[in-house]
């Protein structure tokens, strides 16, 4: 995937999600079907001088919005993209200055079924799985359902 998708989806959500900007949330890599973000603590911290347990969710959120977005993109498709439903893990305090969120792989055959029933039907879904961790393992841990409709 080209560095302009990256920033067109950077532009996207700065434009359709303004709070990702005052969340100082940022694209950093496509790879392999796995969107990876970076945020920062400061402007996302509780009174725990931890991340916010809201922030986590929303970041984690936008990591699974922003990953059918870019496989969207792939495949030169469009839709209108929304949660269906989420469920989150805080496994451990994140106290780190800034942390990256991370798609976990997709399955071959969910991605083609949600290709196939967008192309035949006009409408998908897509269940995605996001984690927060370091190299001592995670921090969070997040399901998420995304709908597609053309």
């Amino acid at each position: 995937m080209h560095d302009s998708t990256l920033e067109l989806l950077q532009q996207t959500l700065r434009r359709e999600m303004p709070i990702t900007a005052a969340m100082g949330i940022e694209v950093v890599s496509w790879q392999d079907e796995r969107l990876t973000m970076r945020m920062p603590l400061e402007p996302n911290r509780n009174h725990q001088y931890s991340a916010f347990a809201g922030s986590l969710n929303a970041l984690c959120t936008i990591v699974g919005w922003g990953t059918i977005f870019l496989l969207l993109q792939q495949e030169s498709l469009a839709g209108n993209i929304v949660i269906r439903r989420g469920k989150i893990r805080y496994l451990r305090p994140v106290r780190a200055p800034e942390f990256l969120a991370t798609g976990l792989p997709i399955e071959s055959t969910d991605r083609s079924y949600f290709f196939d029933l967008l192309r035949s039907k006009g409408n998908t879904k897509l269940d995605l799985a996001v984690e927060i961790s370091d190299e001592q393992g995670p921090y969070v841990r997040f399901q998420g359902s995304y709908v597609v409709q053309d």
